[in-house]
C-alpha cells in the first residue's frame, strides 16, 4: 500500500507513512465527536423516564469534561499528523524534484520551457501540500469513520440505519463519476494558466526588445487577453465543480428527511420507540458534516491528478547515466608541428 501511495501521490516512502498516520488521526478525531451524542442520548432518556438522579448528575459532569478533553486530544493529534507531517514532506518533494532536475537529460529541457518547470515546482508543490493538509486525510477519515458508524447503526436499528444512509453512495457516486469532467476541466484551466505564465516569462526576458522595437503595448495587450482568459477558465473550472458537489449535498441533505419520514411511520406502528427515533435525528444531523467537507475534499483530491501527473513525469523520466568524477586523462593538447 505504501508503494502505491507513492506512485499515486507523488510522495516519499516517509510521507507516505505520514499520510496513513494522517488519515487515521482523523479518524480518531471524528470519532472523537461522537461520544457527545451518545452522552446526550443518555441524559435525554434520562429526562424523557423522569428526572436525573442527583447521583448521576457528577457522571453527566465528567462524561462533559472527558469528552471535551478527548476532542482536544485527538485534534491536537491531527493537527501534528498532518500539517506538521505536510510540510515535511513538501521540503523532501521539492528537494527531490531538484535533484532530479539536475540528473535528467538535457532533452527533456528542450521540449519544456521554464514557466512550465517553475510551476511545477512551486505551483504544484504548493496545491499538494494543501491537498496532503487538508483535503486527502480528512476524506480519508470521513470516510473510515462514517462506515465504522454506520456499522453501529446497523447494529441498533438495520431499518432506520438504512433510511439514513441510503444518500452516501448516491451523493460520492455523483462526485465520483463526473471525474472525467473534472480531469478535462482542470487540464484546460492549467492549459491556460501555463499559457499565461510563459507570456509573463517571455516578458521578462525580452523586455528590452519589446521597448527598443516600441512593441510594449502590443504584447501587453496579448498578455491581457491570456489573464482574461485564466480568469474566464476559472470561473468555468469553479462552476464545473460546484454543480457536481452541490447536487450531491442536496442529495445528502435528503437523508435526514428520509430518517424523519421512516421514523415516524415505524413510530406510529409501535415498532420503534421514541428515544431511538431521537438517537437517529441526533446522529444523522452529526453525520453529514463530515460527508459535506468529504464530497469537496473528493472533488479536491480528483484536481490533483492533473498537478500529480505533471509532477510524476519530471520523477519518472530516467536519469542520465555516466561517471561522477571527470577524467581527462588522454584528452591532453598538444601543438605539434605548428608553423
Amino acid at each position: 500500500m505504501i508503494k502505491r501511495l507513492q506512485k499515486r501521490y507523488a510522495l516519499s516512502e516517509q510521507g507516505a507513512k505520514d499520510l496513513v498516520k494522517g488519515c487515521l488521526a482523523c479518524v480518531l478525531q471524528n470519532l472523537s465527536f461522537m461520544f457527545p451524542v451518545g452522552l446526550l442520548y443518555f441524559l435525554v432518556a434520562d429526562l424523557m423516564n423522569g428526572s436525573v438522579a442527583s447521583e448521576k448528575s457528577a457522571y453527566y459532569i465528567i462524561g462533559c469534561a472527558v469528552c471535551l478533553c478527548l476532542i482536544l486530544f485527538t485534534t491536537y493529534i491531527q493537527y501534528n499528523a498532518t500539517y506538521f507531517a505536510t510540510y515535511t514532506e513538501s521540503g523532501v518533494r521539492r528537494i527531490t524534484l531538484a535533484e532530479r532536475l539536475r540528473k535528467i537529460p538535457l532533452s527533456f529541457f528542450g521540449k519544456k520551457d521554464l514557466a512550465d518547470l517553475t510551476s511545477t515546482i512551486m505551483a504544484d508543490c504548493t496545491f499538494l501540500e494543501q491537498s496532503f493538509s487538508h483535503f486527502i486525510p480528512e476524506l480519508a477519515g470521513s470516510i473510515i469513520s462514517t462506515i465504522l458508524i454506520s456499522i453501529s447503526l446497523f447494529v441498533f436499528d438495520w431499518r432506520m440505519a438504512l433510511a439514513a444512509l441510503w444518500v452516501m453512495p448516491v451523493a460520492f457516486a455523483i462526485v465520483g463519476f463526473s471525474s472525467k469532467v473534472q480531469e478535462k476541466l482542470n487540464q484546460k484551466a492549467m492549459d491556460v494558466k501555463m499559457a499565461c505564465a510563459d507570456g509573463i516569462q517571455e516578458c521578462i526576458e525580452t523586455v528590452q526588445d519589446l521597448k527598443a522595437n516600441n512593441a510594449e503595448k502590443e504584447y501587453l495587450r496579448g498578455l491581457e487577453k491570456k489573464i482574461r482568459a485564466v480568469e474566464h477558465r476559472s470561473i468555468l473550472n469553479e462552476f464545473g465543480i460546484a454543480v457536481f458537489v452541490v447536487s450531491a449535498s442536496l442529495v445528502l441533505k435528503l437523508g435526514i428527511a428520509t430518517v424523519a419520514l421512516a421514523g415516524s411511520i415505524l413510530l406510529i406502528k409501535g415498532s420503534l420507540d421514541l428515544i431511538t427515533f431521537f438517537l437517529f435525528l441526533l446522529v444523522v444531523s452529526r453525520l453529514y458534516d463530515p460527508l459535506q467537507g468529504a464530497l469537496q475534499n473528493l472533488a479536491a483530491v480528483i484536481s490533483t491528478r492533473t498537478n500529480i501527473a505533471r509532477m510524476n513525469e519530471i520523477l519518472d523520466h530516467p536519469v542520465q547515466h555516466g561517471d561522477n568524477k571527470l577524467s581527462n586523462k588522454g584528452y591532453d593538447i598538444v601543438f605539434d608541428h605548428v608553423g
